[in-house]
């Protein structure tokens, strides 16, 4: 089981015979992730877009242009058709996004005719360390290990039927990480189930479904506030028994916005290296923001090439 970051590249290293896809690697933290990468033999990678510019910074920060495969391209459409077909002809088995909109990757992928849609809904799957042992409360609190978060970055109001296919592309990220029973969350503002508070609604269903084999590989529960999920104590406080309690390892959040604002506070409040795959395509795609830093990009590399080989 890969309970740290630097397991997880640790392990996507060994992993052989990977080869990612990058549209317009045209900027500085792109490109410096992609060097990174390949120092650590992560994968392979090929790129597209504007060739000048791409193999003008890969000089700038001390890397041979040889060491890519680059395809020169008229603009970031092109480029994206192009990964696009690799993806479809099997020459690549994993996108990342380069500085582009997400929504320019993210149209041609879902092109039911040409695109690279799978079986399952797309979702974006947040990994971070898990920060609840170190806070107040010490080892009462929380579970080590990773800890996932979905779906902050695609759907915006999930249905029942959505957040069951997020939970299980979710607990699928977790099984390649080694989690064999990942604890999974449902959260909510409150731990109660409510008629005006259609996620704790949810939460109770996707439990329910769980109990009952419909949802399988992992343990659920929920509705789950969000200090009853982190900490043992709020939760025995509360009167609640059940081992997802105060130690999820996946939380489900209810919508686009909590999932976001959560993921975010992980960044800029905690200033916690992140890495996220969206799952649910035929390969998994990395759509980092263009904000995001390189040693994100590298780590959200580790775990798409993790997610690859699986």
């Amino acid at each position: 089981m890969i309970t740290s970051l630097e397991q997880l590249v640790s392990k996507a290293g060994s992993i052989k015979n990977i080869t990612a896809g990058v549209p317009c690697p045209e900027d500085d933290s792109t490109i410096l992730s992609l060097i990174q990468a390949k120092q650590q033999n992560l994968a392979n990678f090929i790129l597209c877009g504007a060739a000048a510019r791409i193999k003008e910074l890969l000089r700038q920060h001390g890397a041979s242009p040889a060491d890519f495969e680059i395809f020169d391209c008229p603009g970031a459409e092109a480029a994206v058709a192009r990964i696009v077909a690799l993806g479809r002809e099997k020459k690549i088995q994993l996108i990342l996004k380069g500085f582009l909109p997400t929504a320019a990757l993210m149209k041609p992928i879902l092109d039911k005719e040409k695109g690279l849609r799978g079986p399952n809904l797309l979702s974006d799957i947040l990994v971070v360390e898990n920060p609840s042992p170190s806070l107040r409360g010490g080892a009462a609190s929380g579970t080590a290990g990773l800890l996932g978060m979905s779906d902050g970055g695609l759907n915006i109001l999930p249905d029942l039927a959505q957040k069951k296919q997020i939970l299980e592309n979710a607990v699928a990220v977790f099984h390649c990480l080694g989690y064999a029973e990942p604890k999974v969350g449902i959260m909510a503002a409150i731990e109660t189930v409510k008629d005006s508070m259609p996620a704790t609604l949810d939460a109770l269903a996707l439990t329910e479904m769980n109990q009952r084999g419909e949802i399988g590989g992992c343990r659920v529960y929920g509705p789950l506030a969000l200090d009853i999920a982190v900490s043992r104590q709020a939760a025995e406080h509360k009167g609640i028994v059940n081992d997802v309690a105060g130690q999820t390892q996946i939380m489900i959040m209810p919508n686009i916005e909590s999932g976001n604002l959560l993921g975010k506070a992980f960044t800029y409040y905690l200033k916690l290296t992140v890495a996220h795959v969206v799952m649910g395509a035929q390969l998994p795609i990395l759509i980092p923001s263009r904000n995001e830093s390189d040693t994100d990009k590298f780590h959200s590399l580790a775990l798409g090439v993790l997610s690859a080989a699986s």
